[in-house]
């Protein structure tokens, strides 16, 4: 049912995407092609690629754990361990901790942004997921290396509060580097070819 549903849904919105091209209604292109790209890429890879990313992303936050001691990590359970004096905490890296939302949403708009094409999408694609991984790993060691120190008691806290504005802090900073900055400079490009031909 919900694979057919997927797959109809599919169609109707190349379809749209397609009616768009032709009217030359280039902004609606690319949020519903944006957009509807996110949606079919979350039901995907929620069913098929999650499971994956939890585990890589519990294996490489791992590594600080392993080194320092702090804490350990079981990939095949996308659980990782902090056991200290005040007891024992265990972090689920589940989807919402996968930071699958975070990469497809980027991927979403950066597939249907018109400023880059080619070879420059391909380069943005894997900069882009490779600072959304490195993100998610520094916010999770980051949070399990506190909690060591602090406890369960603040895990509210530095879980839900500290470790979210961290991670989304970093993603902005990416979004604004592929996304913002090259329009403004391709703005101040187009104005600087202006005044070139008109005092020409």
């Amino acid at each position: 049912m919900i694979t057919g549903t997927i797959i109809l849904g599919t169609i109707i919105w190349l379809y749209a995407l397609s009616v768009l091209h032709r009217a030359h209604l280039d902004a609606i292109h690319f949020w519903v092609g944006s957009v509807g790209l996110f949606i079919i890429l979350a039901f995907v890879c929620r069913a098929y690629f999650v499971w994956l990313l939890s585990a890589l992303v519990t294996e490489v936050t791992g590594w600080w754990g392993h080194l320092t001691g702090i804490y350990t990590s079981s990939y095949l359970h996308n659980l990782i361990s902090i056991k200290n004096n005040h007891g024992l905490v265990l972090l689920f890296v589940d989807y919402e901790c996968s930071g699958i939302i975070e990469t497809l949403a980027y991927l979403s708009l950066l597939w249907f942004y018109p400023f880059y094409r080619g070879m420059v999408k391909v380069k943005w694609t894997v900069l882009g997921v490779g600072w959304i991984f490195i993100a998610n790993v520094f916010r999770l060691s980051l949070i399990a290396t506190i909690l060591y120190y602090t406890g369960n008691g603040s895990f509210f806290w530095v879980h839900t509060v500290f470790g979210r504005i961290l991670f989304y802090v970093m993603v902005i900073g990416l979004y604004y580097h592929v996304f913002t900055r090259s329009q403004l400079g391709q703005a101040g490009h187009q104005q600087f070819q202006m005044r070139e031909e008109t005092n020409g």
